[in-house]
C-alpha cells in the first residue's frame, strides 16, 4: 500500500496521484488546515484524455470544506491504469491537504 500527500498550494487543478501501473485507490481525504471555508473540485482523468481537468471529468464539484474539517471519500476501490490522474482543484491557495492511499492490482 502506498500513500501520497499533497498541499494544494494554488488555485489551479494540481495532480495528486498519477497511476503507475494498474492501481486502485481505496481512499481519499480532503483535509482543511485553514480558519477559512474551502471549495474543491475532484477529476478522475484517463490518460488518453487531453481535455484534463474539466467537466467531463468531474466527479466532485464544489465540495464545501469549512474551517479545520476533514472530508473522507472511503472508496470500494477506484481502478486506474498506468497514467490515469486524480486532480484537485481548490478555491483558496494553501487551504487543503489531500492524503491519497493506494495499493498495485
Amino acid at each position: 500500500m502506498a500513500i501520497t500527500n499533497t498541499r494544494l498550494d494554488n488555485t489551479n487543478p494540481t495532480t495528486v496521484f498519477a497511476a503507475s501501473g494498474q492501481q486502485a485507490i481505496t481512499v481519499m481525504y480532503f483535509c482543511n488546515t485553514t480558519s477559512t471555508t474551502c471549495l474543491i473540485d475532484v477529476f478522475v482523468i484517463d490518460s488518453s484524455d487531453s481535455t484534463g481537468a474539466a467537466f467531463s471529468n468531474m466527479v466532485y464539484s464544489s465540495l464545501e470544506l469549512t474551517a479545520n474539517e476533514t472530508y473522507v471519500i472511503s472508496l470500494e476501490k477506484l481502478i486506474l491504469d498506468n497514467g490515469d490522474l486524480v486532480e484537485v482543484e481548490a478555491s483558496v491557495a494553501d487551504c487543503v491537504t489531500v492524503t491519497v492511499s493506494s495499493i498495485a492490482v
